[in-house]
């Protein structure tokens, strides 16, 4: 990509996917709180974002590639405590180790992006073959994920075997935040890529689909979290957000 001109910004919204990006071209600004601003490492990662924080200020030639991992990921395949992440972002060096540089000259010296695609595979594979089993509360998010974030918490501490206090104190000290935080961020991206699936559909019909109460609370989640109204966080959300080409409920890990 080519930003010429004032160069190109693309705000940011509230995920659960930990964002792993590796840059090849010229420096990346990153504004990430009122006033808090810095120039990205060629490796940098964000946690889980339970709101809008910022943008990114792209100017000149940019070149990058990236891996989206899943909610749990971090977890079961690098060891990563998972509140540790969230709301935070690092460089990737601090966080996967000097190995996660040898696969950024990898990826820098492939041709395409199916060559970096097997490159990142045979990266995360050896990984996977020893991913950590969940736990009870990271079993009860995923269920969250697989049914878009329509759940009560009191269900989800009900099948853990724990008081709803319990559940809501054990949710967030492993998972960063709260499970009601984690169920509504859920239906958000939720909503997002069901209308890119689909974008006949009416927002309407969406806000229906996934539990809203009528479509006003719909747009209020949105701003909330997104920073906008649906039509516009769904324009600006960019590559921020790529599950909506995966297969449906794609939370294996």
């Amino acid at each position: 990509m080519t930003c010429t001109d004032g160069g190109y910004t693309q705000p940011n919204m509230a995920v659960l996917e930990h964002i792993v990006a590796f840059e090849f071209g010229d420096s990346l600004a990153i504004e990430y709180g009122p006033g808090k601003s810095k120039i990205a490492p060629k490796i940098h990662a964000n946690g889980s974002q339970t709101s809008p924080y910022g943008c990114e200020y792209f100017t000149g030639r940019h070149f990058a590639f990236g891996i989206f991992l899943r909610p749990l990921a971090s977890w079961q395949l690098f060891r990563i405590p998972l509140a540790t992440l969230a709301n935070q972002n690092f460089d990737g060096r601090d966080l996967f180790g000097n190995g996660i540089h040898t696969l950024w000259l990898r990826l820098a010296e492939s041709k395409t992006f199916e060559q970096q695609i097997r490159v990142a595979e045979d990266y995360l594979l050896p990984y996977a073959r020893y991913a950590l089993a969940q736990t009870s509360i990271m079993t009860s998010a995923r269920h969250t994920c697989r049914v878009k974030g329509a759940v009560r918490v009191e269900e989800l501490a009900h099948n853990s075997g724990l008081s709803l206090r319990q559940y809501e104190r054990r949710f967030e000290m492993e998972m960063g935040f709260t499970p009601k935080l984690f169920a509504r961020i859920t239906r958000f991206q939720s909503a997002l890529d069901t209308k890119r699936l689909s974008p006949r559909r009416s927002w309407l019909n969406v806000a229906h689909e996934l539990g809203y109460f009528d479509q006003m609370h719909m747009i209020r989640d949105f701003q909330s979290l997104g920073g906008n109204v649906p039509s516009q966080v769904l324009q600006q959300s960019g590559d921020l957000q790529p599950w909506s080409v995966a297969p449906e409920n794609p939370y294996d890990f």
